[in-house]
């Protein structure tokens, strides 16, 4: 039997940088984000908060079919859910370049992320951030190419 050797080290990346494009996706800014990859301490506190939070809705919901009464589910608003996707990308964020969009430059602190994230504006970026976030090859290392 051959056995399969694996080195997770060689296979993945606890950070990658994107650099935001301008609208269009052709043009880079030169705005450059660092994100956690899933095996970093950050994603781990993330991914842990979360799976808190939805166990703690699952018991509620078994609560209440325990008790024979109906599980209302909370209602959400588009606003709310927008807000828990920026908290969600901003949760990822290690460090940027200082950005300045037109108030001076902006370094990265989580609260200042969502501040600039919570701009309307803003939601060409965040869509690729999202969609960074969400792709796997974003953490996984490239094979050296000859």
């Amino acid at each position: 039997m051959n056995v399969v050797s694996l080195d997770l080290d060689t296979l993945s990346t606890d950070t990658a940088n994107l650099e935001i494009l301008k609208p269009g996706g052709v043009e880079g800014t030169g705005w450059v984000i660092t994100f956690a990859g899933p095996g970093h301490s950050k994603a781990i506190a993330w991914s842990n908060e979360n799976s808190r939070r939805n166990l703690r809705k699952e018991q509620q919901m078994e609560q209440a079919r325990a008790n024979g009464k109906k599980y209302k589910a909370e209602d959400r608003e588009p606003e709310e859910v927008r807000r828990d996707n920026i908290r969600w990308v901003v949760a990822h964020i290690v460090d940027w370049t200082p950005v300045d969009i037109g108030g001076g430059p902006v370094a990265f602190t989580e609260e200042a992320a969502t501040q600039l994230l919570l701009n309307p504006k803003m939601s060409w970026a965040i869509l690729q951030m999202i969609e960074f976030l969400a792709d796997d090859r974003s953490f996984t290392k490239r094979s050296a190419t000859t």
